[in-house]
């Protein structure tokens, strides 16, 4: 196999085949790797908050699965949780989607909108609860906003805010940058930065402790001591676990985009099937006349495979580069967080693996049936 790489040959005997071959892959290719990360990125936006937080602990109303509901909880629990041992301090987070409308921001009266309803985020800017570290690039600390929204009617707006998908520009709030006055709740507001998180809603509280007090031990005190109320603490790693878990398992979302990465290795298969068996029935004859001059069945079996995994690279590779493309683009146009990780690609890559494997295993038929008696 190492002095004549027959496999290889097969293949780029024909370049505009292979080229086609290798298309047909890819398309394949793109397509689970585009359903597989629209899944992802809904179970990301459901924690893009949640990871945005500066706490130890997460307190959080335990009459939902998901803190998507909005549920609140009493401030009298954070109170209590403020008295347990290895407690350094509890923040807590104010969020209002209601009554928050904002008013188009646009200059031209005639391309002005009604205004929209927004998620208003109310923190304690000197607390430093959400880490926000795009606000400033030149500050090492998020807190050197504090000063400037201490001042009323001030606030950072969310530069991933609803993209307006008919201009393909700002928002559907109008132009938002930093220094621009608006209206929100019929008040003045004067907008101070922005920063990047997306879609998401949620009703916290957090929980710092002391340095060096066990975490886990701070967790199971307040469990204990909060036992009798209807809330639920976490660390910040188990809630984001949750929240995807909950998304992903008790909602059509993880079904319905794992059905489509399914959908997208079937057509795979079946388009790489139709490739290796076009290419076997192609060279029955030289493979008939391995067969008679002594080369054993698995040796051409091998071949076809070699076929196979030598398409998932030439697949797999240019459906990479396409997917990263389409990624950035629909990242920058949705405001979904279409993240492409190594571990990510290489989940994409094992199933590019498996679906020419198969392949390649379903065309071994007609390798196997080719008799030197009937060919010749």
């Amino acid at each position: 196999m190492r002095r004549v790489p027959l496999a290889w040959c097969n293949l780029v005997h024909e370049p505009s085949r292979l080229v086609r071959c290798c298309g047909g892959v890819g398309f394949a290719v793109v397509l689970m790797f585009m359903q597989y990360g629209f899944r992802n990125a809904l179970l990301d936006s459901s924690a893009l908050l949640i990871e945005r937080f500066n706490a130890d602990l997460v307190l959080v109303s335990g009459r939902g699965k998901t803190v998507a509901t909005n549920e609140g909880f009493s401030r009298r629990q954070l109170l209590r949780a403020a008295g347990v041992p290895g407690v350094r301090s509890v923040v807590p987070l104010y969020i209002e989607s209601s009554l928050s409308v904002l008013r188009n921001t646009s200059p031209e009266l005639q391309e002005r909108r009604p205004g929209r309803s927004v998620r208003v985020i109310g923190i304690e800017p000197d607390d430093e609860t959400l880490l926000i570290p795009e606000v400033d690039p030149a500050s090492a600390r998020p807190g050197s906003f504090a000063a400037a929204l201490n001042e009323p009617g001030t606030a950072l707006y969310d530069r991933q805010s609803m993209p307006d998908r008919t201009k393909r520009s700002g928002s559907l709030f109008g132009p938002l940058e930093p220094g621009l006055e608006t209206e929100l709740a019929g008040r003045r507001l004067r907008l101070i930065n922005g920063f990047n998180l997306g879609i998401d809603q949620i009703q916290i509280g957090l929980i710092r402790t002391e340095p060096g007090a066990p975490v886990a031990d701070v967790q199971g005190q307040l469990r204990w001591t909060l036992g009798d109320a209807d809330v639920d603490v976490f660390t910040k790693e188990e809630l984001l676990e949750r929240e995807k878990d909950y998304w992903r398992d008790e909602t059509p979302i993880g079904f319905v985009f794992g059905l489509g990465v399914a959908i997208g290795f079937l057509v795979g298969i079946v388009i790489c099937y139709q490739i290796l068996s076009s290419d076997v029935a192609d060279h029955l004859a030289e493979y008939a006349t391995l067969r008679a001059i002594g080369y054993p069945g698995r040796y051409l079996n091998l071949v076809v495979l070699q076929e196979g995994l030598l398409l998932a690279l030439g697949g797999f590779l240019p459906g990479l580069a396409l997917s990263t493309v389409m990624y950035w683009y629909l990242q920058d146009v949705t405001g979904l967080p279409l993240r492409l990780t190594l571990w990510r690609a290489g989940y994409i890559f094992v199933l590019t693996v498996a679906m020419c494997s198969v392949s390649a295993w379903l065309a071994l038929r007609k390798a196997r049936e080719a008799d030197p008696a009937e060919v010749f």
